[in-house]
């Protein structure tokens, strides 16, 4: 597998599933013990498989913009509507 952004969308029954970047059309959906480290919902990262244990980078600054945009487009949407 080759390196690859993806967003994690959520977590199920011990499963993460990514969403691949930039589209979020095509899913990764990995065991949370094949991981090699914890993410959280919304994390931009890079996964990588080797040996059937995905190395995940999380991208802190992409990650920080994403949720500062859903921020500011909440905050629109808030104050259209009042």
């Amino acid at each position: 597998m080759s390196l690859s952004k993806y967003t994690l969308d959520r977590i199920e029954d011990g499963y993460a599933v990514f969403l691949k970047f930039p589209a979020e059309e095509e899913q990764l959906i990995i065991s949370q013990s094949a991981m090699n480290k914890p993410v959280q919902v919304g994390d931009r990262v890079q996964i990588e498989e080797k040996d059937g244990i995905y190395h995940i980078e999380i991208l802190k600054e992409e990650t920080q913009q994403k949720r500062a945009d859903l921020q500011s487009l909440m905050n629109r949407l808030r104050n259209k509507n009042n």
